[in-house]
């Protein structure tokens, strides 16, 4: 029992089920990227980040400063480094002209904010996947394959003939989601930017181009954007009523580890969510040209269903995306057999209309 445990840990078993595919499966791999390992990412960030910022005593530390100080510069937030201290007591060198910019204004007001804005993250990248399993999809996949265990073929083709009128619709439902997953990533894009200081839309290529091209110049010292985003030494003003009722202000220097993790994580996020939005526009692109060209569809579907010949088939583009969804739970006999069964009653139509018409051509 005891090797056996070490091979099957709870929290292995919670995380490969994260992967796990519905059954019976619905969408696709494009699909799940967005509802499964986006989330994934997401949830990862946001576990990291909670724990950094409410179970760590060690978040924030400032110099000379008492727990008054610390709490009071993690509430209302921290400043650039002053501009002449810039390179020379930091090793997060942020451009002066947007040092001066800031004002000494609080530039790490945001971070009592993040596990919020990822619990919003999460939530946008399952909703369209909740509307498609709840809602969209409406169960008729495993309607379809209710005897699928029994491999009772004519059953599962007299499901398939049954709703096979709604098929059309269904397609375009889909459509309409991986559409809500575009717009999702676009909606976490924005929300990311507006709470991160309209810095987060231009934080990949910044830090790309830092990373490749101007770390390795030669130039001392080179604007860092990560530290301009995330700063790692920061100074707080505080600002206090004194006993004789006059207002005394004390500055310190804080050091903010959290953020060698957030400058990272979230070049990660941004990398991720640019490039599953440019694979979700071809996936756009690609649905709607098997909506508009069913001979396209129905070759895409002959690429995995190879065993059987379907240019006599008479397939529309939503019988071609059924068969694929009824693919992905079949095993390839079962599929087989299903498409000749349905090849086998196209014949049998096709001569019953042939004989009809020839009974009038005789009358």
């Amino acid at each position: 029992m005891a090797p056996q445990a070490i091979r099957k840990p709870p929290f292995v078993n919670h995380l490969l089920n994260w992967f796990k595919r519905d059954e019976p499966s619905t969408d696709n791999f494009l699909f799940q990227l967005h509802h499964q390992y986006t989330t994934f990412i997401i949830m990862f960030g946001f576990l990291f980040i909670f724990i950094e910022n409410y179970l760590d005593g060690r978040a924030i530390t400032c110099q000379g400063g008492d727990q008054y100080t610390k709490a009071y510069c993690w509430i209302h937030g921290s400043s650039y480094v002053g501009k002449h201290l810039q390179g020379e007591v930091t090793g997060c060198f942020v451009h002066p002209d947007i040092v001066v910019s800031a004002n000494n204004e609080p530039v790490t007001s945001y971070y009592l904010w993040l596990p919020l804005l990822l619990t919003f993250c999460f939530l946008f990248a399952k909703l369209p996947r909740n509307i498609w399993r709840s809602g969209f999809e409406g169960g008729k996949i495993k309607n379809i394959l209710q005897d699928n265990k029994n491999l009772n073929i004519k059953a599962i083709h007299s499901n398939f003939q049954d709703e096979r009128g709604f098929f059309f619709m269904y397609q375009i439902k889909f459509m309409i989601c991986e559409i809500l997953n575009l717009v999702m990533i676009g909606l976490s894009i924005w929300t990311t930017h507006i709470l991160l200081r309209s810095k987060f839309q231009g934080y990949g290529p910044a830090v790309l181009k830092y990373l490749f091209f101007d770390v390795n110049s030669g130039k001392e010292p080179v604007h860092n954007p990560m530290c301009e985003v995330f700063p790692t030494e920061v100074g707080c003003r505080i600002r206090v009523g004194s006993p004789a009722g006059g207002i005394e202000e004390h500055n310190y220097l804080c050091i903010l580890s959290n953020n060698l993790f957030n400058q990272k994580y979230f070049l990660l996020l941004w990398v991720w969510w640019i490039c599953l939005a440019i694979l979700s526009i071809l996936g756009l692109i690609y649905r709607c040209a098997r909506i508009a060209l069913p001979d396209f569809s129905r070759y895409v579907l002959s690429l995995s269903v190879k065993s059987v010949k379907l240019e006599n088939l008479k397939l529309s583009s939503g019988d071609c995306f059924v068969l694929d969804r009824l693919n992905k739970n079949m095993i390839p006999r079962q599929m087989n057999l299903l498409l000749e069964e349905i090849q086998t009653r196209q014949i049998k139509q096709e001569n019953e209309e042939n004989t009809d018409i020839s009974v009038l051509l005789d009358k």
